[in-house]
């Protein structure tokens, strides 16, 4: 008897943990349904991103990381669909500046340092801090100072597209000894007396394409205006602390490159051509030297006549006799950056930043880096033998220079479009250096007193 009411109530708790297990187990499926429902929606959900921007798959470094990481992107998200428009340098700073003026932004662009003041006092873009805070391994995979022209205060207002100098000088090896000239000069004034010989010999000493108008100011004046001022002008004048662009410093260097316009180191119709144009003077050696920023190694790397490129050597703007600033620095820095329109929300909004994330992620710096470019962030599994000589000879250059500020980086558009058009006007003799001092100044004060 006894043991037949144990076999029952063994029975019976056999019956009820089976039960127990039952509903557990009815429980967990319950609760995984709604979130696999969600994953297929978010899978299915078919979503169209705006993408405007200023990569025309031109072969350059940049171009070459930011396709192969939009490709990894689209095969990750195959419910997203981008619909992307790539225009020049100089027809997208004036056509994002012209979408913003309407309120018609695209979803995902790129935005300039000196845009992100009017865009965020707009409303037209909104702080990444969450973003990056949220996955820390994407926020610290930039290198230092990456962000800099993007902050304000603590906030973070763009995602860096690279971080790079806006100020090399490309010379000509063979045509400098042609000349007599057999190391770059090591001042102002040497540089000046190469200018001469150059000249005397026929070559163009110069090439520079300014008909986007920031040529001058972005790869020249930047850098050259720092040896006559120091840095520490700048920041007075950036913030306001008392600087102006009317003190003798800063005339000095607008008159260092009124100078060189008089002695003709320039080709005439500078003016006319842009950043591309120029080189193809060098490219044919007629002319011995150009301005320009980082990009430029790649794309020289790859247009340049193999016995113009053997030849060809970089350097920095010389110290300038009693100038203030630093012999070893170039303006430089992140300049650009991708952001998102302030407007989007729910799972578009994650589509874009997933997006900014591919954007910085491996796929897209290491075949930058590769070949020649300077990505915004660290890049350890590198082959260093896919990199160009040019590109190894500017890595040797770098191991001494330190970034200064880039003028249209950081100060306002206002202010750099009376200085960027005033250099036009510099350059073909319709004012004086000192005449445009004073009309940048002049717009400096206007907005101050708004």
């Amino acid at each position: 008897m006894k043991s037949s009411r144990l076999i029952k109530r063994i029975l019976a708790i056999i019956v009820i943990f089976g039960l127990v297990l039952s509903l557990a187990a009815c429980k967990k499926k319950a609760a995984e349904q709604p979130q696999q429902s969600s994953q297929n929606k978010n899978i299915e959900e078919k979503i169209t991103l705006t993408f405007t921007h200023m990569f025309t798959n031109d072969g350059s470094a940049i171009s070459d990381g930011f396709y192969n990481a939009l490709n990894e992107y689209k095969k990750a998200h195959p419910n997203v669909t981008i619909k992307q428009e790539a225009l020049s340098h100089d027809t997208y700073e004036t056509k994002i500046k012209t979408l913003a003026a309407g309120g018609e932004l695209p979803d995902v662009f790129v935005i300039k340092g000196s845009m992100v003041d009017p865009f965020y006092n707009n409303g037209q873009i909104a702080p990444l801090n969450d973003a990056l805070d949220s996955d820390m391994a994407w926020k610290n995979s930039f290198v230092e100072g990456a962000f800099d022209d993007f902050k304000r205060g603590d906030k973070i207002l763009g995602i860096p597209i690279q971080v790079q100098p806006t100020s090399l000088i490309f010379y000509n090896r063979e045509i400098f000894k042609e000349a007599g000239i057999n190391e770059f000069p090591k001042d102002w004034n040497e540089f000046k007396d190469a200018v001469k010989k150059l000249k005397a010999k026929g070559y163009i000493p110069i090439t520079a394409g300014n008909k986007g108008k920031w040529l001058v100011e972005s790869c020249i004046l930047s850098t050259l205006g720092d040896r006559f001022t120091g840095t520490d002008w700048f920041v007075s004048v950036r913030d306001r602390k008392g600087a102006k662009f009317t003190d003798p410093e800063f005339v000095n260097a607008l008159r260092a490159i009124d100078e060189l316009v008089k002695m003709k180191a320039f080709n005439s119709d500078i003016n006319s051509l842009d950043n591309n144009q120029q080189r193809t003077l060098y490219y044919n050696k007629k002319a011995a030297m150009f301005f320009e920023g980082g990009w430029a190694i790649s794309l020289v790397t790859n247009e340049a006549p193999k016995d113009v490129l053997d030849a060809t050597e970089l350097a920095i703007i010389p110290p300038v006799p009693g100038g203030k600033g630093l012999p070893n620095t170039v303006s430089g820095g992140a300049g650009w950056a991708f952001q998102i329109n302030a407007k989007l929300d729910g799972s578009k909004k994650n589509a874009a930043l997933a997006l900014l994330k591919a954007l910085s992620s491996d796929a897209y710096s290491r075949p930058m880096l590769e070949k020649g470019g300077f990505p915004a962030t660290k890049v350890t599994n590198y082959d260093e033998s896919k990199l160009s000589t040019l590109a190894k000879k500017y890595q040797q250059l770098a191991k001494n220079i330190k970034y200064v500020p880039v003028y249209d980086v950081q100060l306002s558009p206002g202010v750099i479009e009376v200085m960027n058009s005033g250099l036009q006007d510099m350059i073909i003799g319709t004012i004086t250096p000192e005449k445009l001092a004073q009309k940048i100044q002049q717009e400096y004060e206007r907005e101050a007193s708004k």
